[in-house]
């Protein structure tokens, strides 16, 4: 044991807490306390020191106290007081040479050329000598460093090198030095900031029964898509993975603690990545997660979220980046026992809170609802067994906007019997159905058993276990409703409210009134007002399918368990399971996986059903109920039963019946008190009592069998736990056993032995309950809609049977044998062409489908109907060999048909027979409009359209056309019929030659004189159905003044028309307004005066051009020594007066300085500009153009007479040649003028003033001698008496310069000195 002195004063602790990072120094610091740094302390520290190998020492340092100290390693010693070193204060090399000032140091982030950044912002030096050295750390590590010199008091800290600190607290510290050495000043630290993304909770609870919950992350740094194109791919995904120590095993498959919500994971991957964009990264990021729905008694469950590394579009800051583990904690809230809704034998009801009774009447009844989801059981009863108890007939389920309906509630249905040619009423067999009213998710909610067993798995995780039982006489189903723990306290029904609170289950559907529900309670007869309540009014029933659609959000939900597992064939593990619930239900999972239960739907078909044309149909007669109240009253059951058994020998008869089957004697050993056998048995009781059918018991056994397994299920007490060896992971999985006790459908009907739950039938017997015999083929009674199926309403490919003892196995077949039909019956076709063998579909022990081979009476927009129907004869066999009489099928065209039941087929009254096809009465031809099928006229060819009226001119008055202007008048005319196409002609001759119409009613003339024409037009339709029309055409000069311009066309009168002003100076119906142009403005320096037509603009100085906007020469201001300037002819003329003098002083100097005639560039571009004699000469236009080089148009040879008169013109290639001028003429042929001596012209006629120049800004001295060097300048100076002289052509070494105006050299000049100037 080693004792350490710590000692620690103010600038120790500044210097611990600020600077023990930057080279590398491992420290630890408490929390800053001024009490602290007010006083000296020495503190004794226990320190533990082992010595490994005489290698290395390791020091056990225990915890410093709260005030600001740390451990420091060496043997240096703080500077002391007013001194400083480059070891951050501590010896050696310690000197008062350093500076003492404050810079303040302040962080804060932003972005900069597209990339995220940090500033480090300060106060700069106050002197001049000092360098800022600026250290950027995160969690102590120096990631880079800066020197700033001249006064600079800011550093930035690239996204490069902040990526070096994602994820860690950067701070930046700085110090000034003086330029010439010494020590560095004291450390500054700025604030610190957390670079990267916060988790603002590690550890948060989720309930069963809860909403979703959030991890929620707070990004303290933009995500930056300064570049608007880039912006759909910046996005940050943040993979997730679920992982928990103890998992559970259902089925194969891994039941989560938590689910996420799948809202921002996208449909494609093998990952769970939550995907983020710019517009979600402005605050609180969130991870919805959600708890499992179990179904399971399981206590509070854990699970660990692992982040992956970020991936990033285009973001490579935060590509990457990683987030410690979060933990989530599931908090059980399944309910402990037997909970379980029942409606059960004639029927009894147990609500989910447990209370027990009876209703006997007849109705449609809510027998569960969901309050907040579009969730709903309704079941109808009818009377039966002598009209002592009421039956539970039918029952419809709506999840979400689909509903399926089951009922045997139809007394019986009559229909034609092909085989026999009879009429006979079938009953006993079961109806179902699935529909959709509106969007459905994909998850398939609906299965079935062979054994007539219906199984519905809500997305809320509650079961829904349907067996169909009884005959046609006394058909009634038994139904039993497992809620899940989204159902608490939301429930409302016969059910009752599921929230543990028993004496509220008589909760009315105004969700207020409540009556009280004895136990064993019988209510009939009406005397129920709490049964009243949920009976089921028309707008709200699901049998007869008024649904309310709910929205696609409602339904369209999305659950990802993230949890890896591997997937076969693949080599990885993959971590994305979505499905659109949050449940996981076991029992769910088993029951699916039975032999025997399969889907009583597809994808296919849950995508098809959105359509109306399709083959789903079924007869309404089947699906039919009588809602009336009975009008004679249920009488109650009373002793002996129908069958002379005792109260006490039924009960007696159930009791041993229930509890002693092997699946009671399980269940009764394993949960004991705990599973309400004793409603069961009640139940048993009061069925045989009404009806004297031991038959009931079975219905015991299998509500126990139900109730029994979901308890097994729900306890984890009875799961089997294996723990790996290897990760020391508890895996479950769920009991097995329980099912070698289940019992078998109808007890195999006394013909085979009970298996785990399935019959082994006797030789000879068949079915899920041994009931059907092997020889006997299944029985086919019909095809609904009466076997009719027409093409204009159906595709007619697949057709349902209508039967009994259906068996779903392998060999179930339809045979089809086609047929003719007509007037005369059904003609069977030679064998075996016509006759095929196809799998059929089974639905249910009642209904198969048949898929149908293509028809020859398919319907056809471009050929008519057919006229033949087509008959084919369904039989069903189970076995492939056995086959059931047949059933026929009729595929017709309603549109020339009528068909009915019994095989006859007659050609429509209303249709016609044309060329082998059928057509209703009003079709059309194809290709031809104007023909129709007109029965009343001809049924075998085609008649004149009849309800075709001739076009109708539109008025147009008298049409005024302008002499020497074309007309171009549109005639219009419309079609009563709408159609798009009407033609144009003339009736007779043309009025005038000129005059044109065309088929389009392009009425065109030129007149060219006063006149007045008559012209008859006619319209014509597609059908030849035409009309006249005589328009009066009238020719008047054009009225428009001042050049204006008339239309095409006017109407009625000469003066009905615009005229079109545009150029002329003139406004106004008829151009005779003169438009005052000032009102725009457009002299830009001068001012505007407004004439006939035009306007003038009287410039400002040194402006010109007709709009004032060319600067002059002067403009600019090119005298030397500040002369005043004018623009003159060819030149500018300045005058130069000494400082303080008058511009008319007669000290004043006026110099004229010639302009550059080529400066304007007036030559054709690439044409040379030469100079002689102070005139510009253009030279020669480019290849291919001919012209004075000042204005150059495309040579086009001799033709267009390019050369002047009485010269010869030669074509060549590319242009022409022109020969000499005449004689006593000059020029190049294309331009020849006088040949004189008469003086030098401009020979381009362009004056001097009209070309801009370039003038350099002179000195009076400079410009004479820039002048006597160029030798082209004549420069005058003017004095105040008219004596002019000559200074430019002085000889240079007689020239003198001079600052003073009276010093410049003048010579006296003459007259005649002035003429050779």
């Amino acid at each position: 044991m080693k004792h350490f002195e710590v000692i620690y004063t103010r600038n120790v602790i500044e210097f611990l807490n600020s600077s023990d990072f930057i080279r590398g120094r491992s420290l630890s610091t408490g929390v800053s306390q001024d009490v602290c740094h007010r006083r000296l302390l020495r503190v004794l520290l226990d320190i533990k020191v082992k010595n490994c190998d005489d290698s290395y020492f390791v020091y056990l340092l225990p915890h410093t106290s709260n005030c600001p100290e740390a451990y420091c390693a060496g043997t240096e010693v703080p500077c002391p007081a007013g001194e400083n070193s480059e070891n951050f204060g501590f010896t050696p090399n310690c000197t008062a040479n350093f500076p003492t000032i404050e810079m303040k140091p302040q962080l804060t982030n932003g972005t900069r050329n597209g990339e995220v950044v940090m500033f480090c912002d300060f106060d700069p030096p106050p002197w001049d000598n000092l360098t800022v050295e600026v250290f950027w750390t995160a969690d102590g590590d120096v990631i880079d460093e800066a020197t700033l010199v001249n006064g600079e008091d800011q550093s930035v800290l690239d996204q490069a090198h902040l990526k070096l600190g994602m994820g860690k607290e950067i701070s930046c510290k700085v110090r000034g030095r003086y330029e010439d050495g010494g020590a560095p000043g004291t450390l500054e630290v700025s604030n610190g900031f957390f670079a990267g993304m916060k988790i603002l909770k590690k550890v948060f609870t989720v309930d069963e029964d809860g909403p979703t919950n959030s991890i929620q992350l707070q990004p303290t740094l933009p995500l930056d898509c300064s570049f608007g194109y880039l912006a759909p791919y910046c996005f940050v995904s943040i993979p997730v993975t679920f992982e928990e120590e103890s998992r559970r095993l259902c089925g194969g498959d891994g039941v989560p603690q938590v689910v996420a919500d799948g809202t921002k994971i996208p449909s494609i991957g093998n990952d769970c990545p939550f995907k983020y964009g710019v517009d979600d990264w402005g605050g609180i990021i969130e991870l919805p997660v959600i708890a499992v729905r179990d179904s399971q008694v399981d206590g509070l469950g854990y699970m660990k979220v692992k982040f992956g590394p970020f991936s990033s579009g285009q973001s490579d800051l935060w590509a990457g980046y990683q987030l410690e583990d979060v933990e989530i904690l599931s908090v059980d809230k399944d309910s402990i026992g037997d909970v379980t809704c029942t409606s059960t034998g004639d029927p009894h009801y147990t609500t989910f809170d447990g209370r027990y009774y009876h209703v006997y009447e007849q109705g449609t009844f809510t027998l569960y609802k969901h309050q907040t989801l579009p969730i709903e059981v309704q079941t109808r009863t009818r009377l039966c067994f002598g009209d002592n108890v009421a039956c539970n007939c039918g029952v419809a389920v709506r999840s979400g906007n689909e509903t399926l309906i089951l009922t045997k509630c139809t007394d019986g249905v009559q229909r034609y019997n092909f085989s026999s040619g009879t009429w006979t009423t079938y009953d006993g067999f079961l109806a179902s159905r699935i529909d959709h009213y509106g969007p459905v998710g994909e998850d398939i909610n609906f299965y079935q058993a062979s054994d007539s067993r219906f199984y519905v798995f809500l997305p809320t995780g509650s079961l829904i276990d349907i067996l169909v039982t009884g005959d046609g006489v006394n058909p009634y189903i038994d139904i039993s409703i497992r809620p899940s723990v989204d159902d608490k306290r939301k429930t409302s029904g016969l059910c009752g409210t599921f929230d543990g609170n028993i004496t509220n289950d008589g909760l009315h559907s105004d969700i207020s009134t409540v009556s009280t529900i004895h136990e064993n309670q019988v209510m009939s007869n009406g005397n129920s007002a709490f049964v009243n309540s949920w009976r089921v009014e028309d707008d709200d029933n699901i049998f007869m399918g008024n649904v309310h659609p709910s929205p696609p959000s409602e339904i369209e939900r999305r659950y990802c368990s993230c949890v890896k597992r591997p997937v076969a064939g693949d080599g990885r593990e993959h971590n994305i399971h979505c499905k659109i619930s949050p449940a996981y239900d076991c029992v769910a999972k088993q029951l699916k996986s039975r032999r025997g239960v399969q889907p009583m739907e597809n994808n296919g078909a849950r995508k098809r059903r959105d359509t109306s044309y399709n083959d789903e149909v079924y007869d309404d007669d089947m699906f039919g109920f009588d809602n009336s109240v009975p009008t004679a009253p249920a009488v109650a059951p009373s002793w002996p039963a129908p069958n002379g058994m005792t109260e006490a020998e039924t009960r007696a008869y159930c009791e041993d019946n229930l509890v002693n089957s092997p699946s009671g004697k399980l269940c009764t050993l394993l949960l004991g008190d705990t599973l309400d056998t004793a409603s069961m048995v009640e139940s048993c009781v009061v069925d045989i009592q009404a009806t004297g059918n031991t038959v009931f018991v079975q219905t015991a056994i299998t509500s126990l069998e139900a109730r029994c397994s979901d308890a097994l299920y729900k306890n984890l007490t009875y799961w089997t736990s294996n723990i790996s060896n290897v990760t020391g992971n508890v895996t479950s999985e769920p009991p097995s056993f329980f099912f070698e006790t289940v019992s078998c459908p109808s007890n195999c009907s006394g013909r085979g032995i009970c298996e785990k739950g399935e019959c082994i039938c006797q030789k000879g017997f068949e079915g899920p309950s041994c009931s059907i015999e092997t020889d006997a083929p299944p029985k086919a009674y019909f095809i609904p809609k009466d076997g009719l199926c027409d093409t204009n309403t159906r595709p007619c490919e697949r057709t349902p049977v209508i039967g009994k003892d259906f068996l779903q196995s392998g060999n179930l077949t339809c045979s089809l044998q086609t047929a003719q039909i007509d007037g005369n019956g059904v003609q069977l076709l030679p064998d075996p062409v016509a006759n095929i063998a196809v799998p059929a579909t089974f639905e249910d022990e009642s209904r198969v489908i048949c898929p149908l081979p293509p028809s020859r009476v398919r319907r056809s927009t471009s050929a008519g109907h057919r006229t033949t129907a087509e008959a084919t004869l369904v039989s069903i066999s189970n076995d492939g060999v056995r086959f059931s009489p047949p059933v026929l099928l009729i595929t017709y065209d309603a549109v020339c048909q009528d068909c009915n039941v019994t095989g006859f087929c007659v050609l429509r009254n209303n249709s016609c027979e044309i060329d082998g096809a059928c057509y209703a009465d009003g079709d059309t031809q194809i290709g031809n409009w104007c023909k129709q099928c007109v029965p009343a006229v001809n049924v075998s060819t085609w008649s004149d359209r009849q309800d075709n009226a001739p076009p109708v001119f539109e008025p147009t008055g008298n049409i005024i056309a302008f002499i020497n202007n074309q007309l171009d008048f549109t005639v219009k005319a419309e079609d009563p019929e709408n159609r798009p196409h009407l033609s144009y002609s003339l009736v007779g001759a043309p009025p005038d030659p000129d005059l044109s119409l065309t088929s389009a009613g392009q009425l065109k003339w030129t007149p060219k004189q006063n006149s007045t024409i008559v012209v008859n037009v006619m319209a014509a339709d597609e059908c030849g159905l035409s009309s006249t029309e005589s328009l009066t055409v009238t020719a008047r000069d054009c009225p428009c003044q001042h050049g204006g311009s008339c239309p095409s066309f006017a109407l009625d009168s000469p003066d009905n028309i615009n005229c079109t002003c545009s150029g002329t100076g003139f406004t106004g119906q008829m151009c005779d307004v003169d438009v005052d142009e000032c009102l725009d403005s457009p002299c830009d320096h001068g001012v505007c005066n407004n004439t006939v037509g035009g306007f003038h603009c009287d410039c400002e100085q040194y402006y010109t051009g007709p709009l004032c906007d060319q600067e002059t020469p002067c403009f600019s201001n090119p005298c030397p020594d500040n002369g005043t300037c004018a623009d003159i002819p060819g030149a500018i003329q300045c005058t130069i007066c000494p400082e303080g003098s008058p511009v008319d002083s007669s000290l004043c100097v006026i110099i004229e300085i010639p302009l550059d005639p080529c400066s304007s560039n007036p030559c054709y571009p690439d044409v040379t500009c030469d100079v002689v004699d102070d005139v510009y000469t253009c030279g020669p236009c480019p290849a291919g153009l001919t012209g004075d080089g000042v204005n150059c148009v495309e040579d086009v040879g001799c033709s267009s007479k390019p050369c002047y008169p009485e010269v010869t013109c030669t074509d060549v290639p590319g242009g022409h040649e022109c020969g000499d001028c005449p004689h006593g003429m000059t020029g190049d042929g294309k331009n020849c003028t006088e040949d004189t001596v008469t003086g030098v012209t401009d020979q381009q006629g362009f004056s001097w003033y009209e070309q801009p120049a370039n003038i350099a800004l002179l000195s009076v001295g400079a410009v004479v001698l820039a002048a006597a060097l160029i030798g082209v300048a004549v420069w005058r100076v003017k004095a105040h008496n008219v004596t002019r002289g000559k200074v430019g052509d002085l000889p240079l070494e007689e020239r003198r310069k001079s600052d003073d105006p009276q010093d410049l050299h003048v010579e006296e000049m003459s007259d005649q000195d002035c003429e050779h100037d």
